[in-house]
């Protein structure tokens, strides 16, 4: 089934790319932790709280951000 609203990581005021940084990989604004790094650490069972913790640079809120802007782009792509 075919992805009607693609996430565009443009839209998240969290987040940023830049093509001379981290191989051009989204990453937390103000960082160059990739985005990525959230969705492999939730996976492997961190908490958000300790994400924070491992990664500093990145705040809870920008985390969250990250989340919501996920959910909000699957949310759609249901609609």
């Amino acid at each position: 089934m075919p992805i009607n609203n693609p996430l565009t990581w443009a839209d998240c005021p969290a987040v940023e790319r830049n093509p001379q940084c981290v191989s051009g990989a989204w990453v937390f604004r103000g960082t160059r932790i990739p985005v990525a790094a959230l969705f492999q650490n939730l996976e492997d069972g961190v908490s958000l709280a300790e994400f924070v913790e491992f990664f500093p640079g990145v705040t809870i809120e920008q985390a969250r951000e990250v989340l919501g802007h996920a959910a909000r782009s699957t949310a759609m792509d249901q609609a």
